[in-house]
């Protein structure tokens, strides 16, 4: 029987790093515990926010069995869902297998693309369906040209991977909505398509869509879910409203600023951020005074939305 994900709001985590640049479990699982009550679907961890090329093998065991330490292991525990894309098939499946055993739901399989130029559908397709076959737990597809060197999945590919049954759906942070739309229209029902960002999640939702892994539900987690919330009951003009309040704040912590700037976010507005690793560099304090000031109007905004639902 084939693993059908839940619809839903998922937070990409941030791997949080003390002054040395040492993990900093403690308040991984502080913010984990911060987001469990606020109607998100699962946890993402390890992805493109969670700075997953940055981290050891033995770290990344250590983030999955304290992540699984919160999400807890009964039927009802939120999905944890766990990057192990890798450059290598092999590796890939290496810590697909240790995210398993570590307790990971859902491996999240970015493409190879060291070798860009060689990675046509034909090696594509070889490399998920080795991987499909060799995990222990099912598989999500990441589609993110932005941090795989502009390599883009295919609609016909990502449709052809569907039909496995160890994968499960899709994250597709393209921002193509037509792409979205297709993938939906030629897949089975179980197979879940996810936007990959805040920015387009009500025309996601629009053409089949079941939710979003989107950064901005880390800082604003009540109203990424009040989106979907909305458009599901039928309050498509409330939601509309809702979802261009939270496209400033949410460019800031994707294009803008990145990682250092989800960080910072996070401090200012709970009190916790940290550092990214090296070699990324934390924002200067013109632009997080920049991001302050984004920051505060889309809460004031989004506290007046909600305040009228």
């Amino acid at each position: 029987m084939q693993y059908i994900l839940s619809g839903g709001v998922y937070p990409p985590l941030p791997t949080f790093f003390d002054e040395q640049e040492n993990l900093d479990i403690a308040t991984l699982q502080l913010h984990m515990q911060n987001l469990q009550e606020s109607g998100i679907a699962g946890y993402v961890l390890l992805g493109s926010n969670g700075e997953s090329v940055h981290v050891t093998p033995e770290e990344r065991s250590h983030l999955v069995r304290a992540a699984k330490e919160v999400t807890g292991d009964s039927e009802d525990s939120m999905p944890l869902i766990v990057g192990c894309g890798d450059q290598g098939t092999r590796t890939t499946i290496a810590h697909c297998q240790a995210a398993a055993s570590c307790g990971a739901n859902i491996a999240l399989i970015l493409p190879p693309f060291y070798f860009r130029s060689q990675m046509d559908s034909q090696a594509l397709l070889a490399h998920y369906r080795a991987i499909a076959e060799s995990s222990p737990i099912p598989i999500l597809l990441y589609n993110m040209p932005a941090n795989a060197a502009n390599l883009d999945l295919s609609a016909e590919l990502i449709c052809t991977l569907a039909e496995h049954p160890n994968v499960v759906g899709l994250k597709e942070s393209s921002g193509n909505v037509a792409k979205i739309a297709y993938i939906v229209s030629k897949t089975a029902p179980n197979f879940r398509v996810f936007a990959g960002s805040a920015s387009f999640l009500l025309p996601s939702l629009a053409i089949g869509a079941f939710g979003t892994v989107a950064a901005l539900a880390n800082l604003f987690p009540h109203e990424v879910c009040l989106v979907q919330a909305l458009f599901e009951a039928g309050q498509i003009e409330e939601a509309r409203t809702l979802q261009a309040r939270l496209i400033p704040a949410n460019t800031a912590i994707t294009t803008t600023y990145g990682v250092p700037g989800l960080k910072v976010a996070l401090e200012l507005l709970n009190g916790y951020g940290g550092r990214p690793r090296m070699p990324l560099q934390p924002i200067n304090e013109h632009e997080r005074g920049t991001l302050e000031r984004i920051l505060n109007a889309t809460r004031l905004d989004a506290e007046t939305d909600t305040q009228h639902v």
